[in-house]
């Protein structure tokens, strides 16, 4: 706890590295929104998840308390990462105390603590990701650790993990799920249906209810609509890759791919963070071990056992998914990372207190981890990708415009939202997109867009598609990644928009979104 405030400035230190991404600035575009009175969210489509009762709370607080500029999005993602150490630490710790209690912390907090640069850091420190998802769930478990198993307790958790599902509907894969499957296995060993572990079985099946009443609810009051997960399968013949793809994201997210390292000093702490990803894995067997072969009587670790199978549950949908295609991929298995820490120090954590030598070795490990995070935090990073876009815009006094996604809601956060790029899809026509944006931004009652942001770093037709649909512009300026092109006339008449996976005359006549349904 004492830690939590250094922990915090290294990670902002390092987010800021990364540049303003366009979904954390969605986010931020969001809370602000919501803490100007728009708590609904009316007239926003999100993506298929909303992050509504966990990140943007959070983006609230840091925008109260910070303000809305270009540091917003780097706060708040300091401000994820921070509490996921913390909630981490509580949750390897359980009830245990004196040594063995500080034993679980340590080997908790030396997995999850120190972020690689690269992938690692892209996906825990730039924007949401199922990063924060861990604070809810293992929020939830330690109330069903710590609460006495009364008859309120099924309903209790019921509620939480409704909470964290309206946020994430992952929660329903690593929480929902798991609560269902180690309370009817616990039930059925101890040959009792109406004892607690079968009534909690019940409430997680009725937190996916509550959720999705929640949500229609939400959306019948004229809230924000969410695209639904995308789902699909991957190829039998393409599952040892897929295979392969998962342990190097896992890597990743541990800090221990080799390849993201640079220098003879980062190598090696690669090597140290291997240790803790091996640690995890083994931790992962032997609670699943301990959960099959204990005797019918003995309590076990239902804290582990849950953690244990929502790992599980996220490994396997990730290979048998045919949406990760790269190590980007890893925000789709970042809760592995939380989850794991947690079952190594609670495995790991009492057999290293017992150690005679076990401190100077903690002393010297946590030393090289200090020393790895604050070479992280003082790293010179590149300047983020559109901020010199950013700059050129809101120097010129263009204040209102279109973008490709990745070039839009992050421009607008970059200015402090002094200049607005609203996202487009690039196909043929330019379109509208709704995907974390609002209708009221592309009415050309309202708005007028005089200039339109492109990407240039992948091919793409998006400069001939924009001359033939407005005709050529009375400016065009070249920056790294991107160009600008400015335009005399309005670029909202007659915007045709991409609805997902409709396309609509205008983005006012997409359809209404269906149930909140995962």
């Amino acid at each position: 706890m004492l830690a939590a405030p250094a922990l915090f400035v290294a990670y902002l230190l390092i987010s800021r590295q990364l540049g303003v991404n366009a979904d954390g600035a969605s986010n931020a575009i969001q809370a602000r929104e919501m803490l100007h009175g728009n708590l609904l969210l009316r007239g926003w489509t999100v993506t298929d998840v909303s992050f509504y009762t966990n990140e943007l709370l959070l983006f609230m607080l840091a925008e109260l308390v910070y303000g809305f500029h270009h540091d917003t999005t780097h706060a708040t993602a300091a401000l994820v990462l921070t509490l996921v150490v913390l909630v981490v630490a509580a949750a390897a710790k359980g009830r245990a105390t004196g040594r063995e209690a500080a034993g679980r912390i340590a080997v908790a907090v030396a997995i999850v603590a120190v972020p690689a640069l690269g992938h690692a850091a892209t996906t825990l420190l730039t924007s949401p990701d199922h990063t924060g998802t861990a604070i809810p769930l293992l929020a939830t478990w330690l109330v069903l650790e710590w609460a006495r198993p009364g008859r309120g307790l099924p309903l209790l958790i019921a509620a939480m993990l409704a909470w964290a599902q309206i946020a994430d509907p992952l929660v329903m894969y690593i929480g929902v799920l798991p609560l269902v499957v180690v309370g009817c296995w616990r039930a059925a060993r101890e040959r009792s249906w109406r004892g607690l572990d079968a009534r909690l079985a019940l409430a997680g099946a009725g937190s996916v209810v509550l959720a999705q009443g929640a949500l229609m609810l939400l959306r019948a009051a004229g809230g924000f609509g969410a695209h639904a997960a995308e789902a699909k399968l991957a190829e039998l013949s393409n599952m040892g890759w897929q295979i392969w793809l998962c342990v190097r994201v896992v890597a990743v997210n541990y800090g221990a791919y080799a390849p993201d390292r640079h220098g003879p000093a980062d190598t090696l702490m690669s090597g140290v963070h291997l240790v803790g990803l091996l640690a995890a894995a083994a931790a992962l067997v032997v609670v699943v071990a301990r959960a099959l072969l204990r005797r019918s009587g003995e309590p076990g670790d239902r804290l582990a056992e849950l953690v244990a199978v929502g790992i599980v549950v996220n490994l396997g949908a990730f290979v048998i998914s045919a949406l990760p295609v790269d190590l980007y991929s890893a925000r789709q298995v970042v809760a592995v990372l939380p989850l794991g820490a947690v079952l190594a120090g609670r495995v790991w954590g009492p057999r290293l207190a017992r150690l005679p030598r076990a401190t100077p070795v903690a002393v010297v490990v946590f030393v090289l981890l200090g020393a790895e995070l604050v070479g992280h935090a003082a790293a010179k990073g590149e300047p983020g990708h559109a901020a010199d876009v950013a700059r050129w815009l809101d120097g010129r006094g263009l204040r209102y415009g279109l973008g490709d996604y990745w070039n839009s809601n992050n421009i607008t956060v970059l200015t402090d939202g002094r200049v607005a790029v609203r996202p487009v899809v690039t196909s043929d026509p330019i379109s509208a997109y709704r995907w974390e944006s609002k209708v009221d931004w592309y009415d050309p009652a309202e708005y007028d867009a005089t200039f339109l942001v492109l990407d240039t770093r992948n091919p793409s037709r998006g400069e001939a598609t924009a001359t033939a649909q407005w005709g050529p512009p009375v400016e065009r300026h070249e920056f790294a990644g991107t160009v600008v092109l400015v335009y005399d006339k309005d670029l909202l008449v007659g915007l045709p928009a991409y609805c997902m996976p409709e396309h609509a005359p205008s983005i006012a006549q997409c359809p209404t979104h269906g149930p909140a349904l995962f």
